[in-house]
């Protein structure tokens, strides 16, 4: 039996008692699923836009320090480009919140702060023939800035978590208003209201409730409890009539926690990759070896990381073009990431250089897998690569281990490049160990 079915058969018993209950009723029932909609759906917006803005923000930097380190101009493109998807999720949330002045305050004062970090972006980027002082200053400028963003930006989720919170109580007054007008018609009309009166609780404050609860548990700062409310409302519904309007409430508000889950958990995918070559982004991979450092020391097991670069990529760049240069670094990425193992977490370091981490492995180990990534990319046919100066496309390969090579996480980084370099030197296409490398073995 649907929602509005037994609504009309409680009206038919009670109609001689009261006309204006059921009625009551009804509207505030349908205003209270318009508003919880309403409310649900500004919150989803505004999880979106700041999601969106924190990682937008986080790739406005990537690029600029790419840009930094190459000097390639299109880092600048890509990094405009992504500027003004900033300024639209700034726009989309100014526009949806008018009324919530704490969070506009914030808002402002967060543009304020982008603002000034992108003119100390612009001017190390007009001026790059400035003294190295000049320029060490402005960077640091632009990453104090970049710190109070990330600052503000944390306080934009406070202030939308506490708006959530303020949403939910309101809901939760307007169910008192419901309850309230149960309890009062029951005192008055009691010997046919009583029976009315339990029907329609069962039926619309008890299952509302239940979705209330569900919702409540979400908290912009897990989002794990997303896909927990989505799971608890799959059981709600399951639990009731497909043509039950409250289950179309639930099922409604199942979707949109659905939308928001995987949207997070697209962006915190595109948060630590390497969009060209889907491999970990160097932001993620830095992370990772002070976590796997951190480990190593704590258990006594050592770290390998093994550093790889192109052979000769400028010139098959320069020879065949950006295009062709882009599918070598997507295919070296595949190859690489194919031949390491699931511990494993392989990375773009930067322009045609790449690195892997090796928990709980020894040199030996190590380079065994260094080797299987070298073999097998010199045994693949890459286009045009016969127009190489070896006659096909190879690369070399840098392994050091922590703690046997090296302290800590800089001191592991420098000592594989170290290695790397020295097989650059030896004829490229090979595989050289830190330590044997250091005591004057080949």
């Amino acid at each position: 039996m649907s929602f509005k079915t037994k609504i009309t058969l409680i009206l038919l018993v009670s109609i001689l008692v009261s006309a204006i209950f059921p009625i009551v009723s009804l509207v505030l029932l349908y205003k209270f699923e318009a508003d919880m909609r309403g409310h649900i759906q500004k919150n989803v917006n505004n999880f979106t836009a700041i999601n969106g803005l924190q990682t937008g923000i986080v790739r406005y930097d990537s690029h600029i320090n790419r840009y930094f380190g190459t000097l390639n101009s299109n880092w600048i493109k890509e990094a405009n480009s992504v500027r003004a998807s900033i300024n639209r999720y700034f726009d989309a949330l100014q526009s949806s919140n008018t009324e919530n002045s704490e969070l506009l305050v914030v808002l402002g004062e967060l543009r304020q702060e982008q603002d000034a970090y992108f003119r100390k972006v612009d001017q190390i980027v007009r001026s790059p023939n400035q003294s190295q002082t000049k320029i060490s200053d402005l960077t640091r400028a632009y990453n104090n800035r970049l710190v109070a963003i990330f600052n503000k930006v944390n306080l934009l989720v406070e202030k939308n978590g506490e708006e959530l919170r303020e949403s939910s109580d309101k809901l939760k007054a307007q169910q008192a208003e419901l309850e309230m007008m149960a309890i009062i018609m029951g005192s008055v009309f009691i010997p046919v209201l009583i029976i009315s009166t339990a029907l329609i609780y069962r039926s619309t404050v008890t299952p509302i409730n239940g979705i209330t609860e569900k919702v409540k548990g979400v908290h912009a700062d897990l989002p794990e409890s997303i896909g927990k409310m989505v799971n608890d409302l799959d059981d709600f519904v399951k639990k009731r009539r497909p043509e039950d309007e409250i289950s179309k409430l639930a099922r409604t508000i199942r979707h949109l926690g659905k939308e928001v889950e995987e949207k997070t958990a697209e962006l915190n995918r595109l948060v630590v990759t390497d969009e060209k070559t889907r491999l970990f982004n160097f932001r993620h991979f830095k992370g990772q070896l002070l976590t796997e450092i951190a480990r190593a020391k704590r258990f006594g097991e050592p770290l390998s990381l093994i550093m790889l670069d192109i052979d000769n990529f400028k010139h098959y760049n320069d020879t065949n073009g950006h295009l062709l240069g882009d599918e070598v670094l997507i295919k070296v990425a595949r190859l690489m990431k194919q031949e390491c193992r699931e511990t494993d977490v392989p990375a773009r370091f930067g322009g045609e250089e790449f690195a892997a981490l090796l928990p709980r492995t020894h040199p030996e180990e190590a380079a065994y897998v260094a080797e299987r990534i070298r073999h097998v990319i010199e045994e693949t046919v890459f286009v045009n690569q016969e127009k190489q100066p070896r006659g096909n496309l190879t690369v070399s390969l840098g392994v050091a281990t922590f703690p046997d090579d090296a302290s800590d996480a800089e001191a592991l980084i420098n000592c594989a490049d170290e290695a790397l370099y020295e097989a650059k030197n030896r004829g490229r296409n090979r595989v050289v160990i830190y330590a044997k490398f250091r005591q004057g073995i080949s």
